[in-house]
């Protein structure tokens, strides 16, 4: 590295100081030793922050959450990503086996009555959480605690909240802690609780000027979020955040060209003639006083001209690569959205076995990691756990906590035979049990080897002895 007179003069004054201005020199060399990292006329106008997640989506919040569901509500590809997802991710729902049958008994009969609004079983509300999470970026499932007089088999319910519920604008110290957003931290930044208010603030009922939120406990709420995307995020970013104006794009592009071709289409015939009594068409209006007539054209009509008397029709213009154009704005939203093409625009004219089974295994992973790493540990084993320590606390189990499976809902199949085939091979080669097969497939093994012990037919269904190549 080159030194030049100031670099050697420091040196020789204050050699601390000259060592610290080497090492920012070699610092900045070797940042500009990155293409991303240069800058030039390319980098004009890219401005990259160094701020913490919740400083860069803070500000931001209440307008992506607006912008996400405005066109989830009016953009038909997006609500159809958010379709798919839901029934791909929740299906009829992720469903707990406890290893204590009188407490899978009782299980049964409390995820009939969780809803705190009395519409839905638990498996609605976990399609419900899933959707406002990808909706909005996060959601918030409240746990209530019922008297005994309620009638519930369990005194406790629970309570969906949008994220709107959360007071976002409560940021700064707090005795004891600090609150981020809404959400407050013990010294050591162990969620301690939430400022929540006590009605929807864009309700449509009368609500006051001056709303105040109140502080409820952590252990009292889910907070369900993709915590995995950056670390020290504090609240959910909306899944389709990255294509709001892909999809805003598209839509006036498409309204445009539309457009386009209505105006097009009003013009008919333009007619050059000396005779004013001369038409082409049946009159159908006189326009205004001294304005041009206005005719209408049958199918089929034959017209002779006179010398002197000229047609001419306008021909609407070629819409060069809008086909093209609009499947590659799809295939961005797709990939976006976390979703093939085929599933976003329901096309499958292009797609074979292999290229079928190829994004159905990239698409079954994503939605596994979120079964797994988000929705299970998240959502379902808080709900449980709350659930087998109320049940204790009732005197109604006599353990505080309890052992469970879930089994979330399966992926069809693309080829039943071939895929059916291959898990059968598995099984027998003692690389998957049995029961772990059953559960990939969406079912309760036990459920299942009840059923066919009841199915009086099951004696004559001869299993196969061969594959299909």
């Amino acid at each position: 590295m080159k030194r030049n007179l100031l670099d050697r003069m420091i040196e020789a004054v204050a050699p601390a100081a000259g060592a610290r201005r080497m090492r920012a020199r070699m610092m900045l060399d070797a940042a500009r030793g990155f293409d991303g990292a240069k800058r030039g006329p390319r980098a004009i106008g890219w401005k990259a922050t160094g701020t913490s997640a919740n400083a860069e989506l803070g500000p931001a919040l209440a307008t992506l959450h607006n912008r996400s569901r405005d066109l989830i509500r009016n953009n038909p590809y997006l609500s159809h990503a958010l379709n798919v997802k839901v029934a791909n991710l929740v299906g009829t729902g992720i469903r707990a086996k406890f290893k204590d049958p009188a407490l899978q008994t009782l299980w049964k009969q409390w995820i009939k009555e969780c809803d705190a609004g009395g519409l839905l079983n638990l498996y609605g509300i976990q399609a419900q959480a899933y959707r406002a999470m990808e909706e909005s970026g996060e959601v918030f499932i409240r746990f209530r605690a019922r008297l005994p007089q309620d009638g519930l088999s369990i005194p406790l319910q629970l309570q969906v909240l949008e994220a709107d519920f959360l007071d976002s604008t409560k940021t700064g110290p707090v005795p004891g802690g600090f609150v981020i957003l809404g959400v407050q931290f013990n010294m050591i930044g162990q969620r301690t609780g939430y400022w929540f208010y006590n009605q929807h603030p864009g309700e449509i009922a009368t609500v006051p000027r001056n709303m105040v939120s109140s502080f409820v406990p952590a252990a009292d709420v889910i907070h369900l979020f993709d915590a995995i995307k950056r670390p020290g995020s504090v609240r959910g970013l909306p899944e389709f955040a990255t294509v709001i104006w892909k999809a805003r794009d598209l839509d006036e592009y498409q309204e445009a060209e539309l457009i386009r071709k209505k105006i097009e289409a009003c013009f008919t015939a333009f007619v050059t003639s000396s005779d004013e009594s001369f038409q082409v068409g049946r009159q159908t209006s006189t326009g205004a006083a001294n304005g041009p007539r206005v005719e209408s054209l049958s199918p089929g009509q034959i017209e002779y001209m006179r010398p002197g008397e000229d047609v001419t029709f306008a021909a609407p213009a070629a819409s060069d690569g809008y086909k093209d154009h609009v499947s590659i704005e799809l295939q961005a939203l797709a990939a976006g959205t976390n979703t093939t093409y085929e599933q976003l625009t329901g096309d499958y004219s292009r797609v074979n076995f292999t290229s079928g089974r190829m994004g159905k295994m990239e698409y079954k992973r994503i939605m596994e990691q979120r079964q797994w790493l988000l929705m299970i540990p998240m959502l379902c084993e808080r709900i449980a756990a709350r659930f087998v320590t109320t049940a204790y606390l009732s005197g109604l189990t006599p353990k505080p906590t309890a052992e469970e499976s879930w089994t979330p809902e399966r992926i069809e199949f693309i080829d039943p035979v071939r895929e059916a085939n291959g898990l059968i091979s598995l099984i027998e080669a003692r690389l998957k049990s049995r029961q772990q097969g059953i559960r990939e497939l969406g079912d309760d093994p036990d459920e299942v080897d009840a059923d066919i012990e009841s199915d009086p037919y099951a004696e004559d269904i001869v299993p196969p002895t061969t594959t299909v190549n």
